[in-house]
Parts: C-alpha cells; structure tokens; sequence
C-alpha cells in the first residue's frame, strides 16, 4: 500500500490572510508567500494592527494559527486546524509594522519565525493565479467529473500561464481553478464558439457568471492548450508551440485514504465528513467532505 508520506506533500503555497494584511478578508486576494522549498515559505511586507492566519489555498481551511485564540504575532509552534470549528479559529493578534515571515512546515510540528523587516524587500505576491487549472466540460474526455479532470500546471511558480494538451469534442468547456464548483476562467459571452484552433479571450467566472465556450467540432481533435490568465487569453494549436509535455492522461480515482494511511473506499462518493487523500492513476490530493 502507498504510504500517506508518498501520496502527501506539503503545500505549494501558502497564504497570510486576515485584517492585519493588505487585502483584508478576501480569500482570492489573500497576500501569496514565496515558496523557498517544498514546505517553507517566506513573506516580507507590511502589517496593520489587527488579527491574521496563514492558508493553504482558496479556502478556509487547512490553516495555520496559534495554539490559543489571540496570540501575539511571534516565533514558535503554530497549529494546523482541518475541521472548520467555531472554537478552533485560531488567529495572531499583529501590532502594525513590517515583517519579515518564515513558516516551516517539514517537521512534526509547523513553526513560524518572526522578525523585524526594516530594511528588507518585499517578498511575496500581492496577485496571485491558481496553482492549476482543470479543463472540464462535456467537451472533454473528463466531461464534469472533477476527479477524472487533467491538472494544467504552471509553467512557473505563479506565473499564471498554464500548458498540456486536451482532446475536445463538441460540448461545453472551461477551465476550473481547482477541484471545486467555484471559479474558472470562462468565454467572456456565453456559449463563445470553438471550432478550429486559434486564441479565444476569457474571464474570470463563477456561479454568478458561469460563461462556457461551445466546442463545435467535426470529430474529436487533440490541441496543445495554454491558458494565459495575465493576459486572458485560451491558445489552442494543432502543433506543439513550445516543447508542451503530453499531459493528456485522465485521473481514474483508484483509491481513498484516510490521514491514517488506511484505505477506506474506492470511490470518493458517500463519503462521511473528514480530511481524505484521492489515490489517482495520474497523481493524488486531498479533499475535504463537509
């Protein structure tokens, strides 16, 4: 069996976000560290008086907080929270001034260091793009089964320029910002045609403004895919633009296991609600069931 520590890594990102950062609350505004190594992450910047935790992703949890509620911002073990609970919230009480954050999470336990940032540059990002970007739509192979989507991965660390390559026939796409129901970069007008390869504005969607493109195609046809969310463009080719690796694999979910490394199910359907690890062909992450 694969052991938790080989399906587990630690998270690419990691983000300040609270009334002490310079985008307050806003969870797709959160102020993105720099990811030094796999499991550290550093951020130099400016704080306001206020209260601040540190997350994995666009979400709220996992986080990362002190042990108990109101802790002054300082050096010392800080506490992973994978339960949304009313009174395991923890967040840092910060005083304004400038910081300078180092958040290791490859030991038993996390640790912060906090010092002074006078004088440093800034380190971090005040924009931030996904991680990856999951082509879905019953235009693709995939059709709407989250599980079974291709990741797009960045080209670079939050460069927001995303390559692979997907098999569309005609239907529906857009491209999910992670495994979930929420953003996406969409057409910029419902229903925006696709028949050949070419470039093809989009925009940020959601359930508010769910715009998919309407892939009309005489059969079924493999394009080389770069999604530009700096400059909101889709490109797809016919020819390898630019040394593109095959991407074009579908994740079958072949496993679950719980934190523990125990296999509990084959498919993550009626699951109870806990933290869970997706064991695919393709690669694994982690879902939360509410």
């Amino acid at each position: 069996m694969v052991s938790v520590s080989t399906m587990m890594a630690h998270p690419g990102r990691l983000y300040l976000i609270g009334d002490a950062t310079p985008n307050g609350w806003d969870l797709h505004t959160a102020a993105l560290m720099l990811t030094v190594e796999d499991g550290v992450y550093e951020w130099v910047g400016d704080l306001s008086d206020g209260n601040l935790k540190f997350l994995e992703n666009e979400d709220w949890i996992p986080s990362y907080g002190p042990a108990t509620q109101g802790e002054a911002l300082a050096s010392g073990t800080m506490v992973k929270r994978v339960v949304e609970l009313q009174d395991n919230d923890n967040k840092y009480t910060v005083s304004a001034g400038r910081y300078s954050l180092r958040i290791d999470l490859t030991g038993e336990d996390p640790q912060i260091t906090v010092e002074d940032g006078t004088g440093m540059e800034d380190k971090g990002f005040s924009i931030h793009y996904p991680v990856a970007v999951y082509p879905i739509g019953s235009a693709t192979a995939a059709d709407w089964s989250l599980d079974n989507a291709i990741e797009l991965t960045e080209t670079a660390f939050n460069s927001g320029i995303y390559e692979g390559q997907i098999a569309l026939h005609s239907g529906e796409l857009k491209f999910l910002h992670q495994r979930d129901w929420g953003k996406a970069y969409g057409a910029t007008a419902e229903n925006a045609p696709i028949a050949d390869e070419g470039a093809f504005d989009i925009m940020i969607t959601d359930d508010s403004n769910d715009n998919k493109f309407a892939v009309s195609l005489a059969e079924e046809t493999t394009f080389y895919v770069t999604v530009n969310a700096v400059t909101n463009q889709l490109v797809l080719s016919l020819n390898n633009p630019s040394g593109v690796e095959n991407t074009l694999v579908e994740n079958k979910i072949e496993a679950v296991y719980d934190l523990q490394g125990r296999m509990v199910a084959h498919s993550p359907v009626g699951l109870p609600a806990g933290l869970y690890i997706l064991k695919g062909t393709h690669q694994s992450h982690k879902i939360i069931v509410k």
